[in-house]
């Protein structure tokens, strides 16, 4: 009992401290950063105990700022698999036509390295935006940790002109070197960037 207790009063410090110096002359109180905001610091700079932290903190049926998202891949990248695919799976029940959860579901099974796995999530998500280039790319990557170069370079191929067709320039050279790494000769690469005005 004198755990919990002293457990509320710690929690409820920061907050009378804040209210507290709200009172003080010439003291500003800082506001309390949104978990969408620390979630997406956390995430940039690789923490992912914080995003864990918050996850398990704040997250239940309602999931407005989608932090299941990053939830799952902290999840994954500290080795709690299951967890993630828990994660993702309650998500997916209650929005099924969101592609980008079954990416993530794939991206989760590719840091576990159940290559079948993922990219049985990536071609479904690839099924339900087309249009979207990530998983072409990630599906490239396993193919070509797999040593298997023609399948690879297939996905690029369209992760390429996904990009060349957006005019996203930087992207689209980026594939092209990865193909050209794994086939110096492989012409139709450099035919595409061609017809896409980009060479």
């Amino acid at each position: 009992m004198k755990m919990t207790i002293k457990s509320i009063i710690l929690g409820a410090l920061p907050l009378l401290l804040s209210s507290c110096g709200n009172n003080i002359k010439g003291h500003k109180a800082e506001t309390p950063k949104p978990a969408g905001v620390l979630i997406e610091e956390a995430y940039k700079n690789g923490d992912w105990d914080k995003i864990i932290s918050i996850g398990d903190t704040i997250l239940g049926d309602d999931d407005p700022m989608n932090i299941s998202i990053a939830y799952a891949e902290a999840l994954a990248a500290k080795g709690y698999i299951e967890k993630a695919i828990k994660v993702l799976d309650k998500k997916i029940s209650k929005d099924p036509d969101d592609y980008y959860l079954y990416n993530t579901k794939g991206n989760v099974y590719y840091v576990a390295e159940k290559y079948d796995s993922a990219i049985y999530y990536y071609d479904k998500t690839t099924e339900m935006k087309p249009t979207y280039a990530r998983p072409y790319i990630n599906e490239g990557e396993i193919y070509e940790a797999l040593g298997e170069k023609e399948k690879a370079i297939k996905k690029y191929m369209v992760a390429t002109y996904l990009f060349a067709r957006n005019k996203f320039e930087s992207e689209a050279y980026e594939m092209e070197r990865r193909i050209l790494r794994l086939d110096p000769d492989f012409k139709e690469v450099k035919e595409l960037m061609h017809d896409m005005g980009l060479e």
